[in-house]
């Protein structure tokens, strides 16, 4: 066979074929005496076992360790190794293929309600947005802003368990619950302005409350608030300024390390 006829039955190119013979994945065949180089039936196999491994996904450079490991014993080895890791990379992007799949599924269906495109579950979203357009003193609404938005950086963090987050959603849909949480958000944006010094009882009710608020999410975050509240308290312990950014006000502040103070000691400390 000529290159043209050798590309056609493997349906390929001659282009591919010469790539591979550049890569020393295909052997060149000597040439004949009107200079073209014939192919025998065993190149044709060779070019198409080529093409089945790289069309399942295994690279170009290990498929010389793939046709040669019949009898190699090394390279039996390494083909286990590399194909183990070929199959891992597969079940990796197939996990995040299914996790994109469901951000969009969801996008859509909430999309398709006539709700705001938003990495919360729709539950938890709509439930920050009716939180932020039903309440009436501007302070207390730009606070819910603010949380919303800390939320969605948890959830855009990709280390946020669905659980918490599902967690999260039961308690502000909960009738109950809810109304205890805007009151105790009302409390919070009612420090601002006041003495830490004068306003400490005050500071220390708000700060417990929202112990109790996240105690119930504990269980469900795995490392998360640890991991996290060992970062903020030891910032804080470090007197770094991202919390007077986020917290300019001195006696909200107090209420904010209060509340690091006992994610760091532990969940028992918030039960």
């Amino acid at each position: 066979m000529k290159i043209g006829e050798l590309a056609e039955a493997a349906d390929t190119t001659v282009r591919a074929i010469r790539h591979y013979h550049r890569l020393g994945l295909l052997p060149e065949p000597p040439r004949s005496s009107n200079g073209y180089r014939v192919y025998a039936l065993e190149d044709l196999v060779r070019l198409m076992r080529i093409r089945w491994l790289a069309g399942s996904g295994v690279p170009l450079a290990s498929i010389p360790t793939m046709l040669g490991s019949a009898t190699d014993g090394d390279a039996r080895t390494d083909l286990t190794a590399d194909l183990e890791a070929l199959l891992a990379d597969v079940d990796a992007q197939l996990t995040a293929l299914a996790g994109k799949r469901r951000a969009l599924g969801a996008m859509l269906d909430g999309h398709r309600r006539g709700g705001a495109i938003s990495p919360l579950p729709e539950s938890l979203a709509a439930a920050f947005d009716e939180l932020v357009e039903g309440e009436d003193d501007p302070d207390t609404r730009a606070l819910f802003v603010r949380e919303r938005d800390s939320w969605e950086i948890l959830a855009l963090s990709g280390r946020t368990p669905q659980t918490y987050l599902d967690a999260a959603s039961a308690i502000v849909t909960d009738p109950v619950q809810r109304h205890a949480v805007v009151a105790l958000y009302r409390r919070f944006g009612a420090l601002a302005g006041r003495d830490p010094a004068t306003a400490r009882s005050e500071i220390d009710a708000v700060a417990d409350g929202l112990v109790r608020f996240v105690a119930p999410l504990l269980d469900t975050a795995d490392t998360l608030f640890a991991d996290w509240a060992a970062q903020a308290a030891d910032a804080v312990a470090r007197g770094e300024p991202l919390l007077v950014e986020m917290l300019p006000d001195p006696a909200q502040r107090a209420v904010a390390v209060h509340l690091i103070e006992h994610l760091a000691a532990g969940p028992e400390e918030c039960r």
